[in-house]
Parts: C-alpha cells; sequence; structure tokens
C-alpha cells in the first residue's frame, strides 16, 4: 500500500480537476428535490475508527441531513435512489467527493471499501486484518463483487443475503489485498476499471488475479449473474 503523503498528493492534485464535476452534479441533486448535495455516511475506517464518507446524494432526503430513512443495505432497485442518483451509481460519480477524505487522511485511493459500522464486528480476525489498513476509494473488490452484489440484493432480502452471502467474500478479498496486494495490484485495479467501464469486457484482468489467489471469490460468476 502506498504511503500517506502520495496518497494527499494525488487528493490534492485531483481535488481542482474534480471540484467543477462535483458541482454540477451537486447541482443536479438540489434541483431534483431541494435537498442537501453532499451526504456524509457513517463508515469503519483503520482500526475500527468511525469517520464520515462524504458522497453526492444519490437517494432521496428523508431528514435535513439528507438521510434516507430504511436499510443500510442499498439494491439497485431500491425505490429511494433518485433519477439522477441511478445515474451517478451507474458510473460511480456519487463517489467522487471522497477524494477530501483522502486528502484528510480518512482513506486511501486504493484499499478496501469502508463498511458501515453495524456489519463490523472487531472481534472477529478477518475484520481485524481488513482494518489494519486505511479503506479506499476503489479496489479490486468492488471490480469482482459489484455486478453479483446488485444480482443477489434483488433476489430476496437485502440485508440479509449481504451479511449471510456477499460480505463473507468481500471480506476474503479485502483481506488478500491488505496483506498481498502489491503496487502491481495497484496498476491492475486501474487497468481493469478501463477494461469494465471503457472496453465493456466481462472479466477484467485484476478479477482474473483474484478467482486464482482467493478461494471465496469462485463463487462470484463472471459477469456477474448465475
Amino acid at each position: 500500500m502506498r504511503s500517506l503523503l502520495l496518497d494527499r498528493l494525488v487528493a490534492l492534485v485531483l481535488l481542482p480537476v474534480l471540484a467543477p464535476i462535483i458541482a454540477v452534479l451537486g447541482w443536479r441533486v438540489r434541483r431534483g428535490d431541494g435537498g442537501p448535495p453532499l451526504i456524509g455516511l457513517d463508515r469503519s475506517g483503520r482500526g475500527g475508527g468511525t469517520f464520515a464518507m462524504w458522497k453526492l446524494r444519490s437517494m432521496r432526503a428523508d431528514d435535513p441531513s439528507g438521510a434516507a430513512r430504511g436499510s443500510t443495505i442499498t439494491a439497485t432497485d431500491d425505490d429511494r435512489i433518485t433519477p439522477v442518483g441511478a445515474m451517478m451509481r451507474r458510473w460511480r460519480l456519487d463517489e467522487l467527493p471522497q477524494v477530501w477524505n483522502v486528502l484528510r487522511g480518512d482513506m486511501a485511493v486504493f484499499g478496501p471499501r469502508p463498511e458501515t459500522p453495524a456489519m463490523v464486528d472487531l472481534d472477529d480476525e478477518r475484520w481485524q486484518a481488513v482494518l489494519a489498513a486505511k479503506p479506499g476509494i476503489t479496489g479490486p473488490t468492488q471490480l469482482l463483487v459489484e455486478r453479483w452484489e446488485a444480482t443477489t440484493l434483488a433476489q430476496g432480502s437485502a440485508a440479509e443475503a449481504y451479511r449471510a452471502v456477499i460480505l463473507p467474500v468481500k471480506l476474503a478479498v479485502d483481506r488478500w489485498y491488505v496483506e498481498q496486494g502489491t503496487p502491481v495490484t495497484d496498476v491492475q485495479v486501474v487497468c481493469s476499471m478501463l477494461q469494465r467501464f471503457v472496453l465493456g469486457r466481462e472479466e477484467t484482468w485484476v478479477e482474473r488475479t483474484v478467482r486464482r489467489d482467493v478461494p471465496e471469490a469462485a463463487q462470484v460468476p463472471v459477469g456477474g449473474a448465475r
């Protein structure tokens, strides 16, 4: 994993580039329903401490803070997602404000995705291993499970499916990434994002690596659906 200084330098370079995009998207969010464009969500960080992870709000604002009532697990067809929110989620544009979290030192550019505290068990050795590193904006886990997670959550109780089926796979991959990931893995993640979102590849470079090295990843089908 890279140093905190390098992550902050990357964030410092990206912030002025992304700020106009965030501003335009934030204006569209506010125009949609009048609620706040940004929302800070509680997430577990390095060592298990809680921090506010910033996102462009993609769900309806049920209270003044911009939070939506209901489950902390969001399925693709969740009726709380707004039209502009669905567009941002498709391209992960709602994650752009997290460059501020990187600048603050809460997050890294690459790393395990931060989890809702209610899903974290600090007595579990898997969580202890994953939380030894800073959470990241992106990493191999998201590329592997994104489409499979959406399909699985749509088939039943989202919270139960997430905890029983999806979370163990995420933990296994995140632990592998924290303990065995190298700068080459991060290069694989960047190339794989281009393969997925630009070239439309069904299976990316880093997914092949994860399936080879992490036994739990074998249950995730290529393409995301069985």
